[in-house]
């Protein structure tokens, strides 16, 4: 199976779309709100959905804490 800039499965977002997703955070903090209700908006945007039932998607498994993007993967 191919694998995205990640070294994931395709099934998790690219570089480019994790961009954006943090910038869409940022812009949600600037406007009022939690950074995750942009993030989390963005990537659902786009065809992702976070799945709690999936192993970590972190580039070092877990092993420094979670990145936001752990486990979003292609709904």
């Amino acid at each position: 199976m191919s694998t995205n800039n990640n070294r994931h499965p395709k099934l998790t977002p690219t570089q480019e779309l994790l961009r954006a997703a943090f910038a869409a955070g940022f812009q949600s903090i600037d406007d009022g709100y939690t950074f995750y209700t942009g993030f989390d908006s963005c990537l659902e945007n786009n065809g992702y959905a976070k799945r709690d039932d999936i192993d970590c998607t972190c580039s070092d498994h877990g092993f420094h804490g979670h990145m936001p993007e752990c486990r979003w993967v292609k709904a």
